[in-house]
């Protein structure tokens, strides 16, 4: 297996990380023109950071130290314990995120700091919808490959 396929979840970081880094740069503009916005940027974009890392870590810790030859191994939750943990950290992460969303003001905090997410409408009907849409698609994704029996590639 090729130690790009090894060591993807290192790619899935980066690119989380990359975009932790875009939502700075938009916000900052925000924070020139209200600068009490500045610990609230910096507070959603360290939450999105650590949280959106969190799969990626434990992917790579199944990796590293937990014997799961790739990342495509993933994609099956027979293919050992620290694939099954990183589903159930998934759908955790999915309930926090959605309790936080739809129980805690999470919808309407989010609107509030414009940059963070590239929606024209400042509804939070409209964000909840989204959010609901994109929940069900990862949904359906997982549910793919729990019930798919996902062949892992040579």
């Amino acid at each position: 297996m090729s130690p790009l396929y090894r060591h993807a979840w290192v790619l899935f970081i980066v690119v989380t990380v990359a975009n932790g880094a875009i939502w700075w740069w938009r916000g900052r503009a925000e924070i020139l023109r209200d600068p009490s916005l500045a610990d609230g940027y910096q507070t959603l974009i360290r939450g999105g950071l650590v949280f959106g890392n969190v799969p990626w870590l434990v992917m790579g810790a199944g990796v590293v130290v937990g014997g799961v030859p790739s990342v495509f191994h993933y994609f099956n939750p027979e293919n050992g314990p620290w694939v099954v943990f990183w589903y159930i950290t998934v759908v955790v992460l999915w309930i926090l995120f959605a309790y936080w969303i739809y129980l805690r003001g999470g919808a309407e905090t989010l609107l509030r700091y414009p940059g963070l997410l590239n929606i024209r409408s400042r509804e939070p009907w409209v964000l909840k919808t989204l959010i609901a849409l994109m929940l069900m698609g990862g949904i359906a994704g997982l549910a793919a490959m729990v019930f798919g029996d996902i062949e892992v590639p040579g």
